[in-house]
């Protein structure tokens, strides 16, 4: 109980303190993801974590009881007030094991009745097709309900960057629990600037093609990753069994029978002959598959939580990898390090191999979010006006026109200044524009004094504005360049 109530002073210490501007950016990061193993590391016992020590920038504010098929979670704090939610994995426990085992699918929007007072209300998919994993939509279900009142209250504080983390079964379940998230956002039942990123390491796949195809929209740009070692069999599993039906339709198979009887007699037995051979063992497969993972185990998980009711299965079992993947792969240092052992099948699943190939990853990816402006600046925009000069303006620029385009990905302006070529850095903040000296500029010589008046001009603007596609640039609220965009 003492330690409870530390738990919970630790918390509120760090969560009411004043939090400093969003820190979390998109993409993935090695260092970043270093630094979450180690936090995940944290739910083995003594020895396991003693060889993985906690990085220093961040502090447990939360450890929660055990719910549901043996689940737990973790919220850390950084120092940039970023809350980790850590999902633990997959426990010697035979129910943390069950979870795993119940292995039929569910549609991927419904409500299942946890207890006889809670039933939990989901939707991590648009798509009418989309399942999940029911074995562990059950334990989002219980993990859910501690999550989302501490995630609130980090909220209040200022806290608005939530990462969720999930090693091995952990990770399987941080699927579900993002998605989750992301729906009670579009259902205005959670802060609309709440930002969220994912990492799910060495999980197993989590749903079908329809789930991974709308949790890839959810997370694209750079806020969530699978990372998986080479050599590790876990993102291996569930076993899918993939049948005619789980296509996209309209597909060859639809129709398939109607178009075999217009064949002529013995193509028709041959082709009959082959559909049979190909649909029918699937489909049995996928029938025992829901009978022995889906409706024997729900009695298992039934004696392990009172007032439980095992939902309808939806009838696949086409399970996929899911989400933009980090390969860690698996080379020649590696297996001299740490040898493949038959007896040893989580030889390669665990913190330690992951963190030895993460740390030779020479890998990182950015994403820069494209600010308000960056659709009203888009595209070529050609200069029609420059203030200044008594040369008239077609003397300035008798054959060509200066022409600039924002590349907002790399905070460049490229353009021409109608004989040249040339990049210059820019800055935007608001209205507010400043444009630096070219760093990257041709060498033709151009006659006349547009050129130098074009860029001099450009390196002194202050601000813009864009109306009915003309932008203008001000220095002290005086219009200095009119630009019309290009067609």
């Amino acid at each position: 109980m003492r330690k409870l109530q530390v738990t919970a002073v630790i918390f509120a210490l760090l969560c009411l303190e004043p939090a400093v501007a969003q820190h979390l950016k998109p993409g993935f990061s090695k260092s970043e993801y270093i630094e979450l193993m180690k936090l995940s590391a944290q739910f083995g016992d003594s020895t396991y974590r003693s060889k993985i020590p906690v990085p220093p920038a961040y502090t447990l504010a939360y450890r929660s009881e055990v719910m549901g098929l043996d689940n737990r979670w973790d919220l850390w704090i950084s120092q940039e007030k970023v809350a980790v939610v850590s999902l633990r994995g997959t426990t010697e426990k035979s129910e943390s094991w069950l979870a795993n085992f119940y292995a039929a699918m569910v549609p991927a929007e419904g409500a299942l009745k946890i207890s006889d007072d809670y039933t939990f209300d989901y939707k991590l998919a648009d798509h009418p097709k989309a399942a999940v994993h029911v074995g562990w939509l059950v334990s989002t279900a219980f993990l859910a309900s501690d999550i989302l009142p501490k995630i609130d209250s980090c909220y209040q504080s200022g806290i608005k960057d939530v990462i969720i983390l999930g090693h091995s079964q952990g990770g399987a379940i941080a699927y579900l629990l993002t998605a989750h998230l992301y729906y009670l956002q579009k259902q205005n039942k959670l802060p609309a600037d709440l930002r969220l990123k994912t990492y799910c390491s060495a999980a197993p796949k989590p749903g079908n093609l329809y789930f991974a195809y709308d949790y890839e929209t959810l997370i694209q740009n750079g806020w969530g990753y699978n990372v998986v070692n080479s050599a590790d069999w876990v993102p291996e599993v569930p076993v899918t069994v993939q049948t005619l039906d789980d296509f996209n339709q309209p597909n060859p198979f639809v129709n398939a029978k109607e178009t075999i009887k217009k064949q002529k007699f013995r193509d028709r037995i041959a082709l009959n002959y082959a559909y049979k051979k190909l649909y029918k063992p699937t489909k049995t497969a996928q029938k025992n598959y829901q009978k022995i993972l889906g409706k024997l185990t729900s009695k298992k998980v039934s004696s392990i939580l009172p007032g439980f009711e095992a939902p309808d299965y939806y009838n696949s079992n086409h399970y996929v990898r899911t989400g933009p993947t980090i390969v860690l792969m698996a080379d020649e240092d590696y297996f001299a390090w740490n040898p493949m052992d038959e007896n040893n099948i989580f030889a390669h699943h665990f913190h330690p191999s992951y963190l030895y190939l993460a740390e030779k990853l020479n890998f990182n990816s950015s994403f820069q979010e494209m600010p308000p402006a960056a659709d009203e600046l888009s595209g070529a925009w050609e200069l029609d006006y420059i203030t200044g000069i008594r040369i008239a303006f077609e003397g300035l620029y008798p054959e060509a026109k200066p022409q600039i385009s924002f590349d907002f990905s790399h905070h460049e302006i490229n353009g021409n200044t109608s004989c040249n070529t040339f990049s210059a850095a820019f800055t935007l903040e608001g209205q507010q524009v400043k444009v630096a000296s070219p760093h990257a500029m041709t060498k033709v010589w151009c006659e006349g004094e547009g050129e130098k008046r074009f860029l001099n001009m450009l390196q002194k603007i202050e601000k813009y504005a864009v109306r009915e596609d003309t932008l203008r640039f001000y220095l002290d609220n005086i219009e200095m360049m009119r630009f019309s965009k290009v067609k």
